[in-house]
């Protein structure tokens, strides 16, 4: 037995959710059961207090009613049934006269015609009542149910004592309309029971939960950790072999067949290839983390926007396509990152580049509304509509005939993407496949 309290106590230390869920399951219960009872008992004892005021109150209204007709019983008899005909609540009454100097009293009317002449058995009662000017009151049970039984004297116009009223109010109706309250109540703590331990049930899980998230920001910390030791490590011997390339390239003396050509040519091309992809996969890591550094600015987006076009000139160049540009003369001022816009751009016009085989590709700006736009437009393979609703998905590439020997990520627009949103901004795309693109940059103008 011990051995068995020993493991189940070590069980516990060990899944302290196991203790943690048992006292929820036994305290909120307990805490809803003892407000409800706080609440019905201070319910009830109000209901009592209201009504003993009430008896009391028809008491003293009915003293007013028979102190004159103490003398008379036939007349003090019929004014009992009267007021008792008028009175649902009230189970008793009846009217009493000292006797013996005051020591004994007699029942001279009532609304039980066997009490009639007959004297009380609590007589000590009725001389507490008699002795105290607010007289007794007292709740008291029988058959039928709770009654507060209230004793008061009452005086004649000479303010002389001349007898007792002893009435019996019922409490019937307000103990049905409390106990109605307390089965309500109870219904209610019960179903309070129900989804309390519904929700201790489903808590080991949603723990469970909370500790797989913890896990997971965990494993991700991890990941960003191994992409950054990665990428360096990577980066070291891409750089070696790139120098080797280039050295291979210029060196005046160093006499290369055609097919030794093209191959540093590939390696040089695939090392290009590694080192972006090296960079675009950093700063996918960087944006999910929401560690990409922007460092917002208000400028004229005039420079940028040439210098972009000047820099993608030679590719556009080497695949004999016209860049042109038509540009916004008006200077205008907007709220951006300038490097991280203009690493939209060069990828914008990139990629209208790489995917037009003849024709032109444009850049034009303009103003529209509150907005600045800077608009990449070419004649290249288009875009199909269902291509374009998961554009700017990670990893996403148009995969056919026309793009199969594109080099490409499918990490840019999803990165440019990212950068304008936390930069305000957006990026539309129109196109008509087999016609061309225009893609879009929309950025907030700063208002003077």
């Amino acid at each position: 037995m011990q051995q068995v309290f020993s493991k189940a106590l070590s069980f516990i230390k060990e899944n302290l959710i196991i203790l943690y869920s048992i006292s929820l399951f036994i305290l909120i219960p307990a805490a809803f059961f003892i407000n409800n009872y706080i609440i019905n008992s201070s319910y009830e004892k109000n209901i009592d207090l209201i009504t003993q005021r009430k008896a009391v109150l028809a008491e003293n209204i009915i003293k007013n009613m028979v102190q004159n007709q103490i003398s008379d019983t036939a007349a003090l008899q019929s004014s009992v049934n009267r007021i008792m005909q008028e009175n649902g609540d009230i189970i008793l009454l009846s009217i009493l006269k000292p006797q013996n100097a005051q020591e004994e009293f007699e029942i001279i009317a009532s609304s039980d015609p066997n009490l009639i002449n007959q004297k009380p058995k609590d007589q000590i009662q009725n001389l507490l009542a008699w002795n105290k000017p607010e007289g007794i009151a007292f709740l008291d049970r029988n058959t039928d149910g709770r009654f507060w039984k209230v004793t008061k004297s009452f005086s004649d116009i000479l303010n002389q004592k001349i007898g007792l009223i002893e009435i019996s109010f019922s409490l019937k109706d307000s103990d049905a309309l409390i106990e109605k309250t307390i089965y309500k109540s109870n219904i209610i703590l019960i179903l309070t029971i129900l989804v309390v331990v519904l929700l201790v049930t489903n808590q080991a899980r949603l723990i469970g939960y909370v500790w797989t998230t913890s896990k997971l920001k965990e494993i991700d910390k991890m990941k960003d950790v191994f992409i950054s030791m990665a990428s360096h490590e990577l980066r070291s011997p891409l750089t070696a072999i790139k120098g080797y390339v280039d050295l291979f390239q210029t060196k005046k003396d160093l006499t290369l067949d055609q097919d030794a050509n093209h191959y540093l040519k590939n390696i040089s091309l695939s090392v290009e290839r590694l080192d972006n992809l090296i960079e675009d996969i950093l700063e996918v890591s960087q944006i999910e983390g929401n560690r990409l550094p922007i460092e917002m600015s208000v400028f004229n987006p005039a420079v940028i926007v040439s210098q972009s076009i000047e820099e993608m000139r030679s590719q556009a160049i080497q695949k004999n396509l016209v860049l042109s540009s038509n540009l916004f003369q008006t200077p205008v001022q907007i709220k951006a990152d300038e490097n991280r816009l203009k690493q939209i751009l060069i990828n914008l016009i990139s990629n209208a580049i790489k995917y037009t085989k003849k024709g032109s590709v444009e850049v034009a700006t303009d103003i529209k509304k509150d907005k600045f736009l800077i608009t990449v437009a070419d004649s290249g393979i288009g875009i199909s509509a269902e291509d374009q609703i998961n554009l700017f998905q990670k990893f996403y590439r148009i995969k056919n005939k026309e793009t199969e020997d594109i080099i490409g990520t499918g990490l840019g627009l999803w990165i440019s993407n990212e950068i304008i949103k936390r930069m305000r901004g957006k990026i539309t795309v129109e196109s008509i496949k087999g016609v061309g693109s225009h893609f879009t940059i929309h950025i907030p103008i700063v208002k003077k």
